[in-house]
């Protein structure tokens, strides 16, 4: 088995993942176009092939900033700015209406948020189940596994990675970003989408994980919406995304 420095897969799905993340939270067009430079686009090229992935669909997201980066009010008509929108960007959108239910989804994703040290703290008030916390935390799993310094520890490490696709990301991840697809395909979200459910199929495929549907009807709302609060303190703290992009900020 090699070691992990001589496994290029974790850190390029870490990076990736990450990059992901920083795409449906960044709304600063500045920021945004940091993702623009060449180093980073090339970075991003090679992580892609280590997976096996088309650089194609890398080279789309930067193709879609042929208009300019986007605008804070096209992550507002896509994601919307509230929790229920066409494309909502949270897992127990996708998943049953029974309150308690989502209670427990919630509790079950801070649960692993905390078994590695994923703190929910931060500027960001979002619940758990954001695709953002979800995608950091993937990314989080992934950098831990390069760093494990025993068999043991980056077993353990896939382990996670299997369990929260499993349970989680990969269950509703795809009618997420089938639903920004057809509101606007070539929009910078919808490239992003492209290359985020590339990567979870990969990781899924790898992982012996069964992925979720294309289409998913979002659950109905109901009068109990209000109670349901997150596991964990409210906010997700998101991490830095290639360090040379966004030391700017």
């Amino acid at each position: 088995m090699p070691t992990q420095s001589e496994n290029p897969i974790p850190l390029a799905r870490a990076t990736l993942a990450r990059f992901v993340a920083e795409s449906f939270s960044q709304r600063e067009k500045e920021r945004i176009a940091r993702f623009t430079s060449a180093g980073v686009q090339d970075e991003l090229r090679q992580e892609a092939s280590v997976l096996e992935i088309d650089h194609r669909l890398v080279n789309g997201v930067f193709n879609s900033f042929k208009a300019g980066p986007p605008e804070e009010d096209v992550y507002n008509r896509i994601l919307g700015h509230t929790v229920r929108s066409e494309c909502p960007p949270y897992e127990l959108e996708y998943r049953t209406s029974e309150v308690f239910q989502q209670a427990q989804t919630l509790a079950d994703i801070s649960g692993f948020y905390r078994a590695f040290g994923y703190e929910a703290a931060g500027p960001l008030v979002e619940r758990a189940d954001h695709i953002v916390a979800e995608w950091e935390f993937l990314s989080v799993l992934a950098h831990k596994q390069t760093l494990a310094i025993n068999e043991n520890d980056a077993v353990c490490c896939l382990n996670a990675q299997r369990g929260f696709l499993s349970e989680h990301a990969a269950m509703w991840m795809p009618a997420f970003f089938e639903r920004i697809r057809r509101m606007d395909v070539a929009s910078f979200l919808g490239c992003v989408s492209n290359l985020g459910e590339s990567v979870l199929r990969s990781w899924c495929t790898e992982l012996n994980v069964s992925i979720g549907q294309s289409w998913l009807e979002l659950r109905p709302i109901s009068d109990e919406d209000s109670s349901i609060s997150c596991g964990a303190p409210g906010t997700v703290e998101l991490g830095p995304l290639l360090a040379s992009a966004m030391e700017g900020r």
